[in-house]
């Protein structure tokens, strides 16, 4: 029962993180496929780089002004 609780936790650390990192890229206008595969990686500490990047989706898209 013991490495049942043990190949959980280790199974949940290695997608849960890698999945909050994937949510949290796309809130900040980044690539989530490419932060989730980072987050797989290093777990935990891409989410903490990402923290620290700046924040894309606040910036205004080109687009969006030639339909005005």
């Amino acid at each position: 029962m013991g490495a049942l609780m043990v190949a959980s936790f280790v199974t949940m650390l290695f997608l849960g993180l890698p999945t909050l990192t994937y949510f949290y890229a796309k809130q900040l206008g980044r690539n989530p496929k490419k932060w989730f595969l980072i987050g797989i990686i290093l777990p935990g500490l891409a989410t903490i780089i990402l923290s620290f990047l700046p924040d894309l989706s606040l910036e205004e898209n080109p687009k969006d002004q030639k339909e005005l």
